[in-house]
């Protein structure tokens, strides 16, 4: 594998992609269109609208070239016969993406293995839905295009293509690359792959494709293509556990989880428990928290409170459950005064995760029951919110959850559109879990897929807010399946490696472990149990420890990223902000106090990424030095990190 510097990107033939010398740029993950780590060597049948046509077969595969991170183990092999002399594989989407096409980038990995004796001739097309009739229709719907060629190879080649690139092939449509949730733009219809006969004497071909996504700005990844990207050292992701105990009972659940380890030092940081608002078989809310709050607390845990406008014993979407209308209306106004005092008698700050996954159709406050309006969401939310405060209940960190599923898929779901305003929510949180919705399918997703999405989103929009995943769970394989298949133990490995790259910035991973239209329990199995311990009990990334808390106080911050840490070759500065910068100043010491690297960005960002080749540089500690100036709408105030390498 060869290492990929930012002013020379390993793309290929007419595709070069390496405009990026100098420029502010941002790295994330947006959307997975296909992964296929997961699913079964052989399968034919993808899980979500795949189609062919032409000389085109495909069918799952094992990775014949190297397993890497960014790579796993199973990959689509593609079958070109060439009697037609054309072939296609795609993916029917048909999903609302919010796409910034100055910046977004359509990825995919292929394998185009020397013994083809021939180029791969691909026709790349997106297609978007400028009608909204969910239906691609040639008069009324653009399809945009990009040609690439791909020479045969020893190995995988990661091809990117900036959407800016792609040109509108045909007169149907607007003449917009315009697809997304707001402003009645459309869904993203399909994505295809058009092989294409290089020669007529070309003979028949098979070519490999995997890691088929969208990013915002370019693939995020480590030294190499390869391998994922880096975590901070001020990155830290701590654990948390819901299980089913008595009412009350709260208090249980972390003795209960934490014995699955044996490893009395490892303490999980939250709990999460759930209480409706009536439990007594009628429709007069009346349940408060009870005293295990208070003993989680004085016990060392923060509590999450999954606080829902629900009745137990009817029907979740039962015309006698609480509205959003209701809330609003003040009906419900005695009750949840009378929760706030009991909240005040708390000792230390709770987190309340209100009206959660809001973004489903099996809640009554959710947006899709209430006539698919998040204001009355919005309104609902603060409602409770002022109420509190004005109660005096002010310990209390407000969580907001949507599901990393939507349902119904329609645009006016998009949670981003249901969010209540910074100053009523203080986290941020999503759900995950593997074959959650709907259950009744068999398909396995990777966490990298399921997750990708929400992810972005929430990272994009809210990124002053910590991010948790507040539920999170992965079903066993069924005994109908293949057992050659990932396995949940292998789905948590690959897990724990995500967590630690393209989702660093979660701060809480809190585990469903409890039977809800699957098994979520950890230990379902020897080796999925085996898998969190070996994989995540074991690691300081998930606990509150002196040393960690050290390092993300005194000698690093939140913004300037410096890794991989120590290095050996090209290290990649990174810089996040919630407010723009004017300008930006970088240098790099070596251990005499001497300037060894410079440079000065003067485009207005809030980001930037470099990647600077120190492998010239003698092995030895340095130091990078940035300093930012803010726009000049913000008073022009400077900020200055500064953060230690280690070259070896």
């Amino acid at each position: 594998m060869r290492k990929t510097s930012y002013l020379c990107t390993r793309f290929i033939c007419v595709l070069i992609f390496c405009t990026f010398s100098f420029m502010l740029q941002s790295q994330m993950l947006k959307s997975v269109v296909y992964d296929f780590d997961g699913f079964d060597v052989g399968q034919t049948n993808l899980p979500e609208g795949d189609y062919k046509y032409g000389d085109l077969s495909y069918q799952v595969s094992a990775n014949p070239g190297t397993v890497s991170d960014m790579l796993g183990d199973r990959v689509l092999k593609l079958n070109l016969d060439w009697n037609a002399g054309y072939g296609a594989f795609g993916r029917g989407i048909s999903r609302y993406i919010e796409f910034n096409t100055n910046q977004d980038i359509f990825n995919f990995f292929i394998y185009n293995p020397a013994s083809n004796n021939q180029n791969a001739v691909i026709e790349v097309k997106i297609a978007d839905d400028d009608d909204a009739s969910n239906a691609y229709e040639n008069a009324n719907d653009d399809v945009w295009k990009k040609n690439v060629i791909v020479p045969g190879g020893a190995g995988w080649q990661l091809i990117s293509i900036p959407l800016k690139d792609f040109t509108d092939a045909n007169t149907g449509g607007n003449g917009i690359f315009d697809m997304a949730f707001t402003q009645n733009k459309g869904m993203i219809l399909l994505v295809e792959f058009r092989f294409t006969k290089p020669a007529p004497t070309s003979p028949s071909a098979v070519f490999y494709i995997d890691m088929i996504n969208f990013s915002d700005g370019i693939l995020p990844r480590g030294s190499t293509e390869f391998d994922l990207p880096y975590k901070s050292p001020s990155d830290q992701c701590l654990l948390g556990a819901f299980e089913v105990e008595a009412p009350g009972q709260y208090q249980l659940i972390p003795q209960h989880f934490e014995a699955l380890f044996s490893m009395p030092m490892k303490k999980l940081k939250y709990t999460n428990c759930f209480l409706q608002w009536a439990n007594n078989g009628n429709t007069t809310p009346h349940a408060m928290p009870g005293p295990g709050l208070q003993t989680l607390i004085n016990n060392g845990y923060t509590p999450i409170l999954t606080w829902e406008p629900l009745f137990e014993g009817f029907a979740h979407l039962d015309p006698v459950q609480p509205k959003l209308q209701n809330i609003i209306n003040g009906d419900y106004d005695s009750y949840i005064d009378n929760f706030a005092d009991n909240i005040k008698l708390l000792s230390d700050t709770i987190i309340i995760r209100f009206m959660h996954e809001f973004d489903g159709d099996w809640y009554p406050w959710c947006v899709s029951q209430n006539g698919g309006d998040p204001n009355k969401y919005i309104t609902a939310f603060r409602t409770v919110v002022d109420r509190f405060r004005s109660k005096g209940a002010t310990k209390i960190k407000w969580m907001w959850c949507p599901n990393s599923d939507y349902a119904p898929y329609e645009s006016y779901n998009w949670f981003v559109s249901a969010y209540p305003g910074d100053t009523y929510v203080d986290l941020v949180a999503t759900d995950v879990y593997n074959n959650h919705y709907p259950s009744s399918l068999p398909w396995w997703r990777s966490f990298r897929w399921q997750t990708a999405e929400s992810y972005y989103y929430l990272n994009k929009y809210f990124p002053g807010k910590p991010m948790f995943i507040a539920e999170l769970g992965c079903r066993e394989r069924a005994i109908t399946e293949d057992p050659s298949s990932e396995t949940k133990a292998a789905w948590f490995a690959r897990m724990d490696k995500e967590l630690q790259s393209n989702f660093r910035k979660v701060r809480g991973l809190v585990f469903f472990n409890a039977v809800a239209s699957q098994n979520w329990f950890i230990n379902t199995s020897s080796s999925s149990l085996a898998s969190i311990k070996n994989n995540i009990w074991t690691d300081n990334y998930y606990f509150l420890t002196q040393s960690t808390t050290a390092i993300e106080e005194n000698e690093y911050g939140g913004g300037l990223y410096v890794y991989p840490n120590p290095n050996t070759g090209i290290v990649t500065l990174s810089y996040n902000s919630s407010k723009p910068k004017e300008s930006f100043s970088i240098v790099i010491y070596n251990a005499t106090g001497k300037s060894v690297y410079s440079e000065i960005l003067n485009k207005p960002a809030d980001s930037f990424t470099r990647h600077v080749d120190v492998s010239v540089l003698p092995k030895g500690i340095y130091l990078v030095e940035m300093e930012a100036t803010d726009s000049k709408n913000s008073g022009k105030s400077k900020i200055k990190e500064v953060r230690k390498l280690i070259l070896q």
